[in-house]
């Protein structure tokens, strides 16, 4: 394992040497230093070219040897052939850390395997480690940002540790979950892990106090052993969220060409990450719905499951994803039916899936959740169909028809009851300590207002879902995890 001071250097630099900073708009020499910039970074930034042009009035520097102060951190975006001769100048200044942005090395064949050979030995005699090549780059959302990454979208600081060996996947994922409020620890883009492995950013991720949650994108692991071995330690303390590239013969030989990886017997691998606790996902998108769970919900006792929904044929699609997924729909006791008769309507379901036909207010809904939660065994809640309030309310304002002084007021009405009801189910989480997890349509995601339920409560740390089977997919990955480390 590499000593924390490394990861240090890494990703919390007092100072930064930009090598290959260039005024061309369209080289990464320029956009990534332009990110580092407009992340915020706050510490000592050296770019240098060979010109020693200025970037923007920003003084430019011929080389390392003009930097009179010590530097934690180079990155490293020159040409592939100058890339040896950088390293060297590096380690003569005493560099301990690297990021090489360049590609052209191992994941191009064997002459480029040769020359990423040269350059970690160089790299290795001098005691520098180094990020790539052929990497996207790294983020660090503490002490304060810093985006060194090509991606241009911004960050913000959060608990998800994201490792990736593919850089635009790495991108993917970290924007996902920007758009679902949930912000990033640390983003690297591991590259062809020449020196620096998964194993090493893993071992790193464990014992980071900003990191909750880590996320793996791999394509192949070169030290099996000590990724399982690391993996099976931290998911008793961290839930560890696995996407594997690489599981077919074709998509195995695309990873060997992109990133140098060698896929491995995927059989085995998923084996031995379901002995690890690790929980394996199939797309980006899940890896979001179940982290998003993980982080914004009490931990689930059981896989017991209550069911209240806006309408019926969701109601029947979660319950039949829920016996899919090994979730138990538990039946309504009869003290349960009594005192919901009291508030819904006589020809409410009188089941579980509880559906509250259409209810007239918002505290029908939280209500029904509060007997629910008070009189079951139940675990965790699915409230389905929540969130057309402020839509309903946002046509009356925008219709042509309506005369917007008469729909001001009613419109403001619903859109302050519906946050009413979002408050209440924030509320209720904290009160009962179980998952009540929210699920609204897809058209709450399409059409983003101030008052929109996926803001809203995002905002305020809640996942919401745009339907049922993604919500139950997520929530039965979680209560898997939530056993396995119960039993460990």
């Amino acid at each position: 394992m590499k000593s924390q001071q490394v990861f240090q250097h890494l990703f919390e630099p007092k100072s930064i040497a930009f090598i290959g900073a260039s005024n061309s708009l369209f080289k990464w020499g320029f956009n990534i230093f332009h990110h580092i910039l407009r992340s915020g970074y706050d510490g000592k930034l050296y770019p240098i070219n060979p010109s020693g042009e200025s970037w923007f009035g920003r003084k430019v520097y011929k080389s390392l040897d003009e930097i009179p102060d010590k530097v934690d951190l180079a990155i490293i975006v020159v040409k592939s052939e100058l890339v040896a001769e950088t390293v060297q100048k590096c380690v003569d200044k005493k560099i301990p850390v690297g990021i090489i942005i360049t590609a052209g090395f191992s994941e191009t064949g064997a002459e480029g395997a040769k020359l990423e050979k040269e350059v970690v030995e160089i790299a290795r005699t001098g005691g520098m480690c180094l990020v790539g090549p052929n990497t996207m780059g790294i983020y660090t959302g503490y002490p304060s940002p810093m985006q060194a990454i090509m991606a241009a979208t911004p960050l913000f600081p959060g608990e998800v540790g994201l490792i990736s060996q593919s850089g635009n996947l790495g991108s993917s994922i970290s924007y996902r979950f920007i758009r679902r409020n949930i912000g990033i620890s640390r983003l690297v883009s591991s590259g062809n892990e020449a020196d620096l492995t998964v194993e090493d950013y893993l071992e790193m991720l464990e014992n980071d106090p900003k990191t909750k949650l880590i996320c793996l994108y791999v394509e192949g692991v070169r030290q099996g052993s000590r990724f399982f071995e690391s993996a099976k330690r931290i998911t008793k303390k961290k839930p560890i969220l696995l996407l594997k590239g690489g599981i077919t013969n074709t998509g195995a030989q695309a990873a060997m060409s992109h990133t140098g990886a060698l896929a491995g017997d995927t059989g085995v691998f998923f084996a031995m990450c379901k002995q690890c606790g690790i929980i394996q996902v199939d797309t980006m998108d899940e890896m979001i719905d179940v982290g998003g769970l993980l982080l914004s919900q009490p931990k689930p006792t059981g896989n017991k499951v209550g069911i209240i929904t806006l309408g019926g044929g969701w109601g029947v699609i979660a319950t039949d994803m829920c016996e899919a997924n090994g979730l138990y729909i538990s039946p309504l006791k009869n003290d349960v039916i009594e005192k919901i008769d009291k508030i819904l309507p006589p020809y409410w379901s009188r089941k579980n899936p509880i559906d509250l036909v259409a209810p007239n207010k918002v505290t029908d809904i939280t209500d029904s959740i509060g007997i629910l939660m008070e009189n079951s065994d139940i675990d965790a809640a699915l409230v389905l169909g929540v969130g057309y309030m402020s839509l309903r309310a946002k046509r009356w304002l925008d219709s042509p028809i309506l005369p917007k002084e008469t729909m001001e007021k009613p419109s403001q009405m619903m859109i302050e009851g519906e946050k009413k009801l979002f408050d209440l189910i924030i509320d209720q989480i904290k009160k009962y300590n179980k998952p009540i997890i929210p699920v609204t349509d897809i058209v709450a995601f399409d059409e983003r207002t101030n008052s929109n339920i996926v803001d809203y409560l995002g905002s305020n740390g809640i996942m919401v879902y745009s339907c049922p089977d993604t919500a139950v997919r997520a929530l039965a990955k979680v209560v898997d995890y939530w056993q396995w480390r119960e039993q460990h």
